[in-house]
């Protein structure tokens, strides 16, 4: 409920016209009880026909307008929404885009789904019909002041149980807000398993995996339907005692009216008038008992962003840019260690690359290969010491600049689910057919391409895994070409290729270096060891000399 009023406080103009719209309708809807009470005491007492249709084409014409301003309150309360807060209206997906890779190491993927889920969720609960049951409420004290102005003892009656309503309002439930908290947690992972089916099919089958995920299923089910059964026994419960104090409500005013209609204090026009008022004024805080978890769940939902949004790292997007690279690479004491390790991954490497320099990266698995290059590529920050871009530390420059300056293979590529031309002009908005035929060119895609009745716009699922790993490696190259920046970052780049896949590679290398372009590459095949200017092993953390004479990358 603080978000709807927020929302309200943020555009009070919008707010008031809500305001105005919502006592006209509630000042209408008094109508249907007056002519309860005309009725009953004038006709049924006198029978004047006349007067019956002139009370019924008037309350006809209450109706229709109340209508229409509900029709009306309804547009403006979409008015209020629609200008709701941008950040958080685009959710929590835009913060897992932008937040620094390392920062969303503590973030699991559970909590991650329950997050953008969560966000989805409290926009839908505060929309307009949320908006409109928050506004409804102080409005119901119209109908109270109508009670007691006919009959104050009857307005004492319904005031004690608007009392008790409002209580039952604000009565903090946390066991159920737990509940609640449990069961989205729980609905995450069993999400997670569901992609895991899709994304590991293969596996599962091949090494036996499906018997302890259905186990895990199985588990988390039953977890999910004992929350869920708690959860809506709590609701059914509430929905009783609202239903109960309802009921107790009508029996209170017609015990007491009864007695009043006896002393001759009331009539029977008014006593049936004042429960059809009397409703009216318990229907706001019904309507917001029954959204309250809803409500609560929302504020807590966009608490949580908001609580990420101002904890969570954030990529700059401003720094510095330079007019002309040259391509020099600097590493001084850079250092690495994972979040909470004691033993660094990475300790004082110093090394300095010239440009057009081919520097070959090696050492077993687990040594520190592929995390060096994301942190060259700002995808991960030192620890300690820097990484100097042409003699300017790469903590200065524009992170969206320097990686424009960066064509980057990943060991294992991924691809977004998307034509192939979408997924190479993500590099190279740019870049038209020819561009991009070229580069699949260049790392032997071409015959494939060939053979693909859609061509460019062939797609691709699963994210790229629907393409052998040899095929997205190639994809994975021509896209780093298709960049055609000074720096080339490379992974493993011949790690499952096939012959010819390793030939169109080297001659890429070649390519590359011929054309000046400063190349880091983690690999342990030998053509690339003699193509190299350095080679830093990562067993010693060192700068060793080639196995053969720089510029070597011609013999490749």
């Amino acid at each position: 409920m603080k978000e709807l009023l927020k929302r309200l406080r943020r555009h009070a103009r919008a707010a008031w016209q809500l305001f105005l719209a919502t006592l006209v309708i509630h000042i209408l809807g008094l109508a249907g009880s007056l002519y309860t009470i005309q009725v009953l005491n004038r006709y049924v007492g006198y029978g004047v026909t006349a007067t019956l249709v002139t009370m019924t084409i008037g309350v006809v014409i209450a109706m229709i307008g109340e209508h229409l301003f509900r029709t009306i309150r309804l547009d403006l309360a979409h008015g209020v929404v629609e200008k709701g807060d941008d950040p958080l209206a685009r959710g929590v997906y835009g913060l897992l885009l932008t937040a620094r890779p390392a920062a969303l190491d503590d973030l699991p993927q559970a909590r991650r789904q329950r997050l953008v889920q969560g966000v989805d969720q409290a926009f839908a609960l505060l929309g307009p019909t949320g908006l409109t049951a928050v506004i409804d409420i102080p409005f119901s004290l119209i109908f109270l002041v109508i009670i007691t102005l006919i009959s104050w003892p009857m307005g004492l009656i319904v005031s004690g149980f608007l009392l008790v309503t409002t209580l039952m309002l604000w009565r903090p439930r946390p066991e159920q807000e737990q509940t609640a908290l449990t069961l989205r947690t729980l609905q995450a992972w069993m999400v997670n398993l569901v992609t895991l089916t899709d994304t590991a099919a293969e596996t599962i089958r091949q090494f036996g995996a499906a018997l302890p995920l259905l186990r895990r299923w199985d588990e988390t089910w039953s977890q999910l339907q004992h929350h869920r059964e708690a959860l809506n026994r709590a609701q059914a419960i509430n929905a009783s005692h609202i239903q109960f104090v309802q009921a107790a409500m009508v029996v209170a005013i017609y015990a007491l009216g009864s007695i009043l209609v006896v002393e001759g204090s009331l009539n029977i026009g008014l006593l049936i008038g004042i429960n059809l008022l009397a409703n009216r004024t318990l229907q706001p805080l019904t309507r917001i008992l029954h959204l309250r978890q809803g409500l609560r769940q929302a504020d807590q939902e966009l608490a949580a962003v908001r609580h990420l949004a101002q904890t969570i790292a954030i990529e700059p997007e401003s720094g510095t840019t330079l007019a002309t690279v040259r391509g020099a690479l600097e590493l001084r004491a850079l250092t690495y260690r994972w979040p909470g390790a004691t033993v660094p991954l990475l300790a004082n490497l110093s090394l300095r690359l010239a440009p057009g320099e081919v520097l070959v990266i090696t050492g077993a698995n687990g040594s520190g290969k592929s995390t060096l290059l994301r942190l060259l590529c700002g995808l991960r920050a030192p620890s300690d010491g820097q990484i100097f871009i042409d003699g300017v530390e790469l903590r200065q420059l524009a992170l969206p600049w320097w990686r424009r300056q960066v064509s980057y293979l990943p060991q294992e590529p991924v691809f977004f689910d998307g034509t192939l031309r979408e997924n190479l002009q993500a590099v190279h908005p740019q870049a038209d057919a020819t561009a991009m035929r070229l580069a699949l060119e260049q790392a032997g895609m071409t015959a494939w391409l060939d053979r693909q009745p859609q061509g460019l716009d062939r797609a691709l699922s699963h994210d790229g895994h629907d393409l052998s790993p040899g095929l997205r490696r190639r994809l994975a190259m021509a896209r780093a070409l298709l960049a055609a920046a000074p720096f080339v970052f490379l992974d493993e780049p011949t790690e499952g290729l096939d012959r010819e896949g390793c030939e169109a590679f080297y001659a890429v290398m070649i390519t590359l270096a011929q054309a000046g372009r400063t190349i880091v590459v983690a690999s342990h095949d030998g053509n690339i060891l003699r193509g190299a200017s350095q080679v830093l092993d990562l067993g010693t953390q060192v700068v060793v000399a080639p196995s053969a004479p720089p510029g070597g990358a011609d013999h490749a």
